[in-house]
């Protein structure tokens, strides 16, 4: 049985994650994995974070769901679905660096670019094509299941798109909640959680939830210039941590 205080503690540091991604549609794990790793083990810390994140993305899913689109979900949950996999099998023995600085490249580069030439209003914000939801998650599903660092791409995907702040959340929630269940499924296969993780989930279910809900309520007060502003300062700085410390 964890420690009270330790219990506590990482109550509150899952409720501040989910409010964030209920805000946003994203950013739960970065939140979880700053806070959690200082009062646990990383493993345990990945354990928990794998299984609460369910709980939020389903919650942050249905109160957005009036946004969520099939067609638009579908490639990049499949896709991440295909992912995972084959990162958590083929890619986690590999040497990181490497691909992690490339990816910090791609990042900067992207997220600058769109910085730039939203500055000149909306109709001058670039566009990704709808082919590339696939190939996007599916690295990204590469990425999450070898290095656990699969989200930059597919949020920087979705708010590319120019879609209705619902939208880009709903779509996001789905393609991580596909994520999420195929790679619990994978940690379960490989004995990764303990009693102890599920009395942490229990003490955080309430306050997660009145996180959620103000996450909601600050999202549907942004402006969605802001919030695509936000997102690709995130990814920017991101993208300048995996530069640095890959």
């Amino acid at each position: 049985m964890p420690d009270p205080t330790l219990i506590c503690i990482a109550a509150l540091i899952l409720a501040i994650a989910a409010f964030v991604q209920s805000a946003t549609g994203f950013g739960m794990a970065l939140v979880c994995m700053a806070g959690l790793p200082l009062i646990m083990q990383v493993p345990e810390a990945v354990a928990l974070v794998a299984v609460f994140n369910l709980l939020v993305t389903a919650n942050v899913m249905w109160l957005n769901r009036s946004g969520f689109s099939w067609p638009k979900a579908w490639p990049l949950a499949l896709a991440m679905v295909i992912g995972i996999p084959l990162g958590y099998f083929g890619f986690k023995s590999i040497d990181a660096t490497l691909i992690i600085r490339i990816l910090g490249g791609l990042l900067v580069t992207i997220s600058l670019t769109d910085l730039r030439l939203s500055e000149r209003g909306p109709e001058k914000a670039l566009q990704l094509p709808r082919w590339a939801a696939f190939p996007i998650g599916l690295g990204g599903g590469i990425l999450g299941g070898a290095f656990n660092i699969g989200g930059p791409p597919i949020v920087a995907y979705v708010y590319y798109q120019n879609w209705s702040k619902a939208q880009a959340v709903a779509v996001l929630q789905s393609c991580f909640l596909a994520g999420g269940i195929t790679r619990n499924l994978l940690m379960a296969g490989q004995g990764d959680y303990s009693k102890g993780l599920f009395v942490i989930v229990a003490a955080a279910i309430i306050p997660a939830a009145i996180a959620i809900w103000l996450g909601k309520r600050t999202l549907d007060r942004l402006p969605q210039s802001l919030l695509r502003k936000i997102v690709f300062i995130f990814v920017l700085l991101m993208g300048i941590k995996y530069l640095i410390w890959p």
